[in-house]
């Protein structure tokens, strides 16, 4: 049996293995330069908060993409990821 420190570090190596990888999959979503900003795990609801931001490049890519509009960056987006356990051959 595992004691609760190796329990713990356990699930912090989980999620800092999910961080990694929102922070390289996130930015594919998008058709122009974002920011991962923020991510954030909340164990009441086993999910993963991640913050975007559009980057200094974004606007002269999104008005380039809709014919030269003048485009305003306010803001940010967030998304937020429900954690599910799959079973792995393992057990």
């Amino acid at each position: 049996m595992s004691s609760l420190n190796e329990e713990m570090a356990d699930v912090r190596s989980d999620i800092d293995d999910v961080r990694t990888q929102l922070r390289e999959d996130v930015p594919d979503f998008f058709e122009f330069d974002v920011t991962v900003g923020n991510i954030s795990y909340n164990a009441n609801s086993n999910s993963v908060s991640v913050t975007i931001e559009p980057s200094a490049r974004a606007r002269d890519q999104l008005s380039e993409q809709l014919g030269g509009v003048d485009v305003r960056t306010d803001g940010k987006l967030e998304f937020e990821f429900r954690l599910t356990e799959s079973s792995s051959p393992n057990e």
